[in-house]
């Protein structure tokens, strides 16, 4: 397979006319899951390796999430040899970053204006840019005037993330338009393609990122399209641990090196333990969903109870983590897939992921193009990736996870 140049996206900042001005408010909106923090920690880093102090205020993840989220990056960066060594781009981190996290806290900028002086009276460290990522759009709209007047007064320059959902299209344009500067970041097959928002206009850049890394990829996408491989040593595999499919997929990973993530819930039994992530009940409450509206997008019935509720949330964690969707089960006449695993691949259609199906009633692999299944080839490109379905898995289906693992990885340093 034909490896292709990647570069950091920082060449938006080309278009951007250098970036944010200082005293500058810039916004990153997307929907769940398209890359709006890789792009953020991106941006981020380009300061740090230039000795610019940043502080990076998150909305929903840990400190150490947000400092093992920058490792990834860097790793992506290293391997594919741009910018600075990874160890020496590390100790630039360490030392022109600071990292705040609201997780457990309501976010409020004038507590984030005490802590930036705080930070400047004890730790003698002054950003200069800032970073918020979390917001939504609502929150956005709340703290955008105190960001613009922290930005002006401090001489910072702020970019914001901002999710915004599936239907609310022309939100995505407003928002853009109040900000200085605006990146709308909107899925395009197996790419990121971006929108930038300046001086009142609008203008759809020439470049295509990888959707977890965020790096510069080259054209092509469906079914049998070429891609950069990562290193598995880089992947991650977001799965259930649950017997059949998903003890495969972590069988495999862990013969070839990849991290694992299986998520689970009290009560739930799994047949993997490895990389074990129980869910905590705010977690699962993230992931909620209607189950009459779960039966209508399924063509099924599913009545209320927790266990069912738990395991459509759980795969919620699974699939909004994920770059690429691998599913094990049946297609049936009308698209959708059997069993309560179908709801990964609603999910995964919902919000433009790269889905795959293997079909062990068909024999073969098929590929959604968002308009209906097409057969086809996969492999693992993405750092990111989930790995479920059927608790029956056949001797079929474990030999095409074997020859995925295998086609992806076997070839690589």
């Amino acid at each position: 397979m034909t490896q292709q140049a990647y570069e950091t996206p920082t060449r938006v900042l080309q278009y951007l006319e250098g970036g944010l001005s200082n005293g500058e408010v810039g916004v990153i909106v997307a929907r769940t899951g398209v890359g709006k923090s890789a792009l953020l920690v991106h941006l981020t880093l380009d300061a740090i390796l230039r000795d610019l102090p940043v502080l990076h205020v998150t909305l929903r993840d840990t400190v150490d999430h947000v400092r093992s989220y920058y490792d990834e990056i860097f790793r992506a960066v290293a391997r594919e040899g741009g910018g600075r060594d990874r160890s020496s781009a590390l100790l630039a981190a360490e030392r022109h970053r600071m990292i705040h996290s609201y997780r457990d806290r309501a976010f409020d900028v004038t507590q984030l204006r005490a802590n930036i002086e705080m930070l400047k009276d004890i730790a003698h460290f002054e950003p200069r840019i800032l970073a918020v990522d979390g917001l939504d759009a609502l929150g956005f709209e709340t703290h955008m005037a105190g960001l613009v007047e922290l930005a002006k007064e401090l001489g910072l320059r702020v970019w914001c993330t901002v999710k915004v959902k599936g239907d609310e299209k022309p939100l995505e344009n407003e928002l853009c338009h109040k900000c200085a500067k605006g990146l709308h970041l909107r899925p395009e097959g197996g790419s990121v393609r971006i929108r930038m928002y300046k001086n009142g206009e609008q203008q759809d850049l020439p470049i295509a990122l990888d959707p977890n890394t965020m790096l510069v990829m080259g054209e092509g996408n469906g079914p049998n399209a070429q891609h950069h491989r990562p290193h598995p040593a880089d992947c991650t595999l977001y799965s259930g641990g649950a017997n059949g499919t998903e003890s495969a997929f972590g069988e495999l990973a862990e013969r070839w090196g990849l991290h694992e993530v299986n998520f689970t819930f009290d009560g739930h039994k799994q047949g993997r333990t490895r990389g074990t992530y129980l869910l905590s009940p705010s977690e699962l409450v993230a992931g909620d969903v209607s189950l009459v509206y779960v039966s209508r997008r399924l063509n099924r019935t599913y009545s209320e109870g927790s266990l069912i509720r738990k395991v459509l949330q759980t795969l919620w964690h699974m699939v909004s983590r994920s770059q690429q969707v691998f599913v094990v089960g049946a297609i049936q006449d009308d698209g959708t897939v059997v069993g309560g695993t179908g709801w990964s691949v609603e999910l995964a259609r919902m919000w433009n992921k790269e889905l795959w199906v293997f079909d062990q009633e068909k024999n073969g692999w098929f590929f959604w193009n968002g308009e209906g299944w097409v057969s086809g080839t996969p492999t693992i490109h993405t750092v990111h990736f989930s790995g479920t379905g059927t608790r029956y898995l056949n001797e079929v289906g474990q030999a095409a996870l074997n020859d995925l693992f295998q086609r992806s990885f076997s070839s690589l340093d």
